[in-house]
C-alpha cells in the first residue's frame, strides 16, 4: 500500500505542499486499511471509510480532503487498468457549510481595538500596521507572515501588497490597500528605517526575535491580547475573525461580489455568498437590538 501511495504521488504534477497534503490522507486510509491493497473495494467499504473519518470529529473541509485523496488514488489505478470502476466516485464529501464557525467583530469593536494600541512605541506601530491588512484588506496570517517590504507595489494610482497564502508557492495575488492601511504601513516602515525589498515586512520583537520573520503564533498572541484586552473573548472569537470582519466591513461599506472575492481570494461565488447572507444576518441582529433599546429607554422614562 505504501509503495502504491508513493507512485500516485510521484505522477502528481503538484506542489510539493499538494502532494504532502494528498500523502497524510492517504496514510490515514492506510491505516484504516491495515496497510493492505485497495484494490478490490467497494462503495460501500469507501462509505464505511467515511463513516469512520466523519466519527473523528473532523471539519467537514477535512473529511472533503480526506475523500478527494482517496477518489484520486483510484482515479490513477483505474488510469493504470489495476481496477474497472472507481469505488470511491459516488461517495461524496461532506456539504460546505452554510455558516462559518468563527465570528466578525462589530464596527464599533474595531473601533476600540485601533483605540487600544499604543502606536507611540515599535511594537504598537507594527501591531497597527498588521491588524490594518487583517481587519482593512482580508490578510491572513501566513499571508502576513511571508510578506517582504517589496509586497507592497504601485498599479497604477493605486497601492497594492502581493500575497502568498497557505498552499502557495508564490505571490500571484494582491490586494488593493485602503488610505488607513496605507498609512499604518507607512508610519510603520518610516519609524523601522530604510529596508531592502527582500526583508521581512513584520519582524519579530524581542532579544531573539529582532529582524527576524514574525511567526504566526507571534501575530496570535499579539491579536489574543487586544481581545483579552477589550474583553473580546467569547465563543467563535479568534483571530481570524479579522479576516471575517475585512468582508463583513467591505460588504457593509458597498463591495460588491467580485471585489470581496479578489480581496479574500476566494474562487467560487458560492463562497462569497456566504459572507453576505452573515452581512444581512448582522444587519438585521443589529437592528432588532437597536429596538429593543429603545423599548427599554422608553419604558424607563415612563416609569420615573
Amino acid at each position: 500500500m505504501e509503495e502504491m501511495i508513493q507512485d500516485f504521488i510521484n505522477s502528481l504534477n503538484r506542489r510539493p505542499t499538494t502532494k504532502e497534503t494528498y500523502r497524510k490522507a492517504l496514510m490515514e486510509f492506510s491505516k484504516w486499511l491495515g496497510n493492505s491493497s485497495p484494490i478490490g473495494l467497494t462503495s460501500n467499504d469507501i462509505q464505511r471509510y467515511k463513516d469512520y473519518i466523519t466519527s473523528k470529529d473532523l471539519s467537514t473541509s477535512s473529511v472533503s480532503a480526506y475523500l478527494t485523496a482517496v477518489r484520486r488514488l483510484y482515479n490513477y489505478l483505474e488510469d493504470y487498468g489495476k481496477i474497472k470502476e472507481n469505488p470511491a466516485k459516488k461517495v461524496k464529501g461532506g456539504a460546505r457549510p452554510k455558516r462559518h464557525s468563527t465570528k466578525a467583530i462589530t464596527k464599533n469593536e474595531v473601533k476600540k481595538l485601533f483605540e487600544s494600541i499604543d502606536t507611540s512605541s515599535p511594537l504598537g506601530q507594527r501591531d497597527c500596521a498588521i491588524l490594518n491588512l487583517m481587519v482593512r484588506c482580508g490578510l491572513s496570517e501566513i499571508e502576513i507572515v511571508r510578506a517582504n517590504v517589496g509586497d507592497i507595489k504601485s498599479k497604477g494610482d493605486t497601492k497594492v501588497i502581493y500575497v502568498q497564502g497557505k498552499n502557495k508557492d508564490k505571490k500571484d495575488e494582491y490586494v488593493v490597500l485602503p488610505p488607513d492601511a496605507i498609512l499604518e504601513l507607512d508610519r510603520y516602515l518610516r519609524e523601522r528605517g530604510e529596508s531592502e525589498a527582500g526583508e521581512p515586512l513584520f519582524w519579530g520583537i524581542g532579544n531573539r526575535a529582532i529582524k527576524d520573520r514574525i511567526s504566526t503564533r507571534a501575530i496570535r498572541a499579539r491579536i489574543s491580547h487586544y481581545f483579552e484586552k477589550l474583553g473580546l473573548k467569547r465563543k467563535g472569537i479568534t483571530p481570524y475573525s479579522l479576516r471575517h470582519t475585512a468582508a463583513i466591513l467591505a460588504i457593509e461599506s458597498g463591495a460588491t461580489v467580485s471585489e470581496v472575492m479578489q480581496m479574500l481570494r476566494v474562487k467560487t461565488v458560492s463562497t462569497a455568498l456566504v459572507y453576505f447572507e452573515e452581512a444581512r444576518e448582522l444587519k438585521v441582529n443589529e437592528k432588532t437590538k437597536a429596538g429593543k433599546n429603545q423599548g427599554t429607554k422608553t419604558a424607563n422614562i415612563k416609569n420615573q
